[in-house]
């Protein structure tokens, strides 16, 4: 109703109720929306800031995925170092059966366990985790493998320790450093001072008087002075079935019942006994039955 301040006629204006109604929806929302607007703009800032912090966190991650290619070539790098290694332990434990059993290398047929790590052509940037995945395996696999290699090389040193040890009581070096003429060998000759023929038990090694005598194995010394045509003699146990003897000396550095050590020196070079000139007469006895001491000869 619309009423004039003055006396006149009173106008009435007929509203619908449906545009009553949708006049005060309309100011709800109106209410609604401006209420809820800062709290939207607080929201949008919060997601652009995470959005920022996602970028820095993938920025990252991508420097970090582009290390990847170096870290696969080190791999294979890796694996190639590993299967030198198996060849080396191959080589190695043909070598150890060739001295423990006189053969030929080529006798026994052994192949090296080869380290094998699949090639990759990975270079796009939706292919970086598959570069990741690809190098946790390879990690994976070289670690079983050098664990292997490890305890096979381990082995194999433990091997060489236990013979080399052993070689320390078998003659295999020459009881002169230096000298290294033998002017006459083992098996049958004209003796030099009887002239008959006899089976010479060792060999000879010519030198000057007073040149250090080793010792050619670990043992304990048996025999320590004159012994006949020996001159000065020394003879040593080496405990497993061989005995080395050393004769003409000129003087001796050893007592019976001494432990000797592997190249330590027992006597010096000397002229006694049958002897036509200063030299070492030589032996070497396997289960007291004289050998050629050549092929003990390192």
């Amino acid at each position: 109703m619309i009423v004039p301040n003055n006396k006149g006629k009173v106008n009435s204006i007929n509203i619908p109720y449906f545009v009553f109604i949708s006049f005060f929806i309309i100011m709800a929302v109106n209410i609604y929306y401006l209420v809820r607007y800062p709290f939207r703009i607080s929201e949008i800032w919060e997601l652009e800031r995470h959005i920022y912090d996602l970028r820095q966190i993938i920025a990252k991650q991508d420097k970090e995925l582009r290390r990847l290619d170096p870290c696969l070539k080190a791999t294979q790098e890796m694996a190639g170092k590993l299967n030198a290694s198996n060849r080396f332990f191959v080589d190695m434990e043909l070598e150890y059966d060739r001295l423990r059993n006189n053969k030929k290398t080529g006798e026994k047929a052994l192949t090296y366990r080869e380290v094998y790590l699949p090639g990759y052509r990975l270079s796009s940037a939706d292919q970086d985790y598959s570069k990741l995945e690809l190098l946790n395996s390879n990690l994976s696999y070289l670690e079983e493998e050098l664990a292997f290699t490890s305890s096979a090389l381990d082995d194999l040193l433990t091997k060489y320790k236990t013979y080399d040890r052993q070689l320390d009581f078998i003659p295999t070096i020459w009881p002169l450093a230096r000298d290294r003429r033998i002017s006459s060998g083992f098996g049958y000759r004209r003796h030099p001072v009887h002239k008959q023929v006899i089976f010479h038990h060792g060999i000879d090694i010519p030198s000057r008087i007073g040149t250090p005598v080793r010792a050619t194995a670990e043992g304990t010394v048996t025999i320590a002075g004159p012994r006949g045509g020996y001159g000065l003699l020394v003879e040593i146990n080496h405990g497993n079935g061989y005995r080395t003897r050393y004769g003409h000396n000129s003087r001796l550095a050893v007592r019976v019942g001494q432990k000797v050590k592997k190249g330590q020196i027992i006597a010096y070079v000397g002229n006694t006994g049958t002897s036509t000139g200063p030299h070492v007469h030589y032996e070497v006895r396997l289960n007291n039955v004289p050998v050629d001491p050549t092929p003990y000869l390192n």
